[in-house]
C-alpha cells in the first residue's frame, strides 16, 4: 500500500517540478543575455524574479495540494483502499512541502548554469536529486517510519537549498 501511495505522490510531483523546471529554462536565457552582456545586476535581478515567481507558484501548488489531497488522492485509488488513501494523504502534505525548497534550487541551478558556473550547478543539481535525497531518506525513515520517507523531499530540498545559498552567496563575494 505504501508503494502504491507513493506512486501517488509522484504522479503529482512529476507535474510540480515540470512547472518548476519551467521557470528555470525560461528565465536562463535571459540570465544568460545579461551575463554576456556583463550585466551581473541585471542577471541577479532575474534570479530574484525566478526565486520569487517558484515561492509563489510553491504556495499556489501547496495550496491546491492541501485544500484537495482527497480528491487528488482518489483520482488515483480505483479501489478505494482506505489504507492507501491514507498514506498518501499524509504523503502529499509532508512531501508537497518540499517544492517551496524545490522551486529555488531548480531556478538557482539554472542560473548558475547560465552564469558560466556549471561546477555549482552541478553539486545543487546532484545534491537535490542523489546525495541529500539519498541521506535523508535513510535518516528519516529510520526516525520516523513512513512520514520520514514524505519527510526527506522536504529535507533534502532544504539542506540543498542552504548550500545553493552559499555557492550563491560565496559567487558574489568572489565577483565583488
Amino acid at each position: 500500500m505504501a508503494v502504491a501511495a507513493y506512486g501517488v505522490v509522484a504522479n503529482f510531483a512529476l507535474v510540480a517540478t515540470a512547472i518548476f523546471n519551467g521557470v528555470a529554462q525560461g528565465a536562463q536565457p535571459l540570465v544568460s543575455e545579461c551575463y554576456g552582456k556583463s550585466d551581473k545586476a541585471g542577471a541577479r535581478k532575474l534570479l530574484i524574479l525566478g526565486s520569487c515567481t517558484a515561492l509563489v507558484l510553491a504556495a499556489v501548488l501547496y495550496g491546491i495540494i492541501f485544500g484537495a489531497t482527497d480528491a487528488l488522492v482518489g483520482v488515483f485509488n480505483s479501489e478505494s483502499s482506505a489504507q492507501m488513501a491514507q498514506f498518501a494523504h499524509m504523503g502529499m502534505r509532508l512531501y508537497f512541502v518540499g517544492y517551496f525548497f524545490a522551486g529555488f534550487n531548480i531556478v538557482a541551478a539554472g542560473y548558475l548554469s547560465a552564469t558560466n558556473r556549471p561546477v555549482e550547478a552541478s553539486v545543487t543539481s546532484i545534491c537535490r536529486g542523489m546525495v541529500a535525497i539519498v541521506a535523508c531518506s535513510l535518516v528519516l525513515s529510520r526516525l520516523f517510519g513512513m512520514n520520514g520517507v514524505w519527510a526527506a523531499f522536504p529535507a533534502s530540498e532544504l539542506l540543498t537549498a542552504v548550500l545553493t545559498l552559499f555557492l550563491l552567496l560565496r559567487g558574489k563575494k568572489q565577483t565583488a
